[in-house]
């Protein structure tokens, strides 16, 4: 695709080669193609043949390629491959096919297209973790178990109360994925050019059209040297990849001997080679490993983008691998968080054994007192005697400790469920 008067030095042209890197994306790259074949043909670049032609060569394409390994090819990148494959299907009208654009503005589209799919894919993922935690809320609601803080017992809770927790955060990332998924198909890169457009008319709003964007992007500069929407989706596939982290951790902490408030799932525990009495969570540390590659990922693409200068800069081919990993590992994270809840239940029995310690209804007591009457600084100290001078860590003792809490967002049962059944809706409609 340009004009190369020596070879390339053996060390860099793998370096500079791109192909394999960039086969997934090729699905875009033909609708990109299609679209733009599109406003060649409205510019009067492409006789009503040539643009036939280019369409039934891009079917074949899509016929024989799509779902396909990457084939062997010297092509340097993507854009180079398929333009000689339409060269060599559609002849003459192939040769036309890169008028009015360049592999910046093509690579601007492809990354921009790419982040909407795979991001509706993550908003799919993270609606089926949050239905699942919230139907595991509504069945749980009544399941008392000790919450902590400082991982120390501190207050009587429930298992639905604790699944509602992730729901609520990965309800938070999906809100904000959904509107981020109307940003980024506002605008459309393609017709930028290699930096400031092209002297041929073509009508990019044909291009935005038929890609799916409301309308042509703003500035050509801006189109093709930055990648917001990359950064701005692996910003918060990190931050789902954290609440993952967290979720991990606190089922490897109940799932141990000490407390073995769970049930965990036999298809996702592994042995031990040498130790027959052991189950391990491995699937639950694996989730809360991988989840780093995701969060890595974050920090490269924000490394790579620092400091570079306007226009296109070659860093950029850094770019598509970064964004990729990281998208395609939370993805497949969290079809096997959503598979590991649906299995995951809880010991009744360990668990009530666990409310008998920790002094954890001291803080209902005191609120208890307060609205006897008593000042909350005398309640306080009161609750705090109360506990020295007994050696039965359950005391103080409450009946039906959940159905004391009155606050909105609490672990009442009732408010559990209900604002399991308010997610829920949210998400689903």
């Amino acid at each position: 695709m340009w004009k190369q008067s020596t070879p390339l030095h053996p060390t860099f042209q793998p370096l500079n080669a791109c192909l394999p890197e960039d086969w997934f994306l090729l699905p875009f790259e033909l609708k990109l193609q299609r679209a733009h074949a599109c406003a060649l043909h409205a510019a009067g670049i492409l006789s009503d043949s040539e643009h036939a032609g280019l369409g039934d060569a891009l079917d074949e394409i899509e016929g024989e390629f799509v779902g396909a390994p990457c084939p062997e090819s010297d092509a340097e990148d993507i854009h180079t491959w398929i333009e000689g494959k339409l060269t060599t299907i559609a002849g003459e009208a192939g040769k036309k096919i890169h008028t009015a654009r360049s592999r910046n503005d093509q690579i601007a589209t492809l990354l921009k297209l790419y982040v909407i799919d795979t991001g509706r894919r993550l908003a799919a993922g993270l609606q089926e973790v949050i239905v699942v935690c919230c139907e595991k809320a509504h069945a749980w609601a009544d399941l008392a178990f000790p919450l902590q803080t400082h991982q120390q017992f501190a207050a009587p809770g429930s298992a639905g109360f604790w699944s509602l927790r992730y729901a609520a955060s990965f309800d938070r990332v999906l809100r904000h994925l959904r509107l981020m998924l109307v940003e980024w198909s506002r605008h459309c890169p393609l017709g930028s050019g290699a930096v400031a457009g092209s002297s041929i008319p073509i009508d990019r709003r044909i291009q935005a059209r038929e890609l799916g964007f409301e309308e042509p992007s703003l500035n050509a500069l801006d189109s093709t040297c930055t990648r917001d929407e990359c950064l701005e989706i692996l910003a918060l596939a990190s931050q789902a990849a954290l609440h993952l982290q967290s979720f991990a951790t606190d089922v490897i902490v109940f799932s141990q001997a000490a407390l073995g408030w769970t049930k965990y799932p036999a298809a996702f525990a592994t042995g031990s080679s040498m130790m027959p009495n052991k189950v391990n969570p491995d699937a639950m540390e694996l989730l809360r490993g991988q989840c780093n590659t995701v969060i890595a990922a974050h920090y490269e693409l924000v490394s790579i983008l620092k400091g570079l200068p306007s226009g296109y800069n070659r860093d950029l081919q850094c770019v598509k691998p970064v964004l990729h990993r990281g998208v395609e590992t939370l993805h497949s994270l969290l079809q096997m968080a959503a598979a590991f809840i649906r299995q995951l239940d809880f010991d009744p029995e360990r668990l009530a054994a666990s409310l008998q310690s920790g002094n954890i209804n001291a803080t209902l007591r005191m609120e208890e007192n307060v609205q006897g009457g008593t000042p909350l600084r005398e309640a306080h100290h009161a609750v705090a005697a109360e506990i020295a001078q007994s050696s039965d860590p359950a005391a103080p003792a409450i009946d039906s400790p959940l159905h004391r809490y009155q606050t909105i967002g609490g672990p009442n049962p009732d408010e559990v469920r209900r604002i399991a059944r308010v997610i829920m809706d949210s998400v689903t409609t």
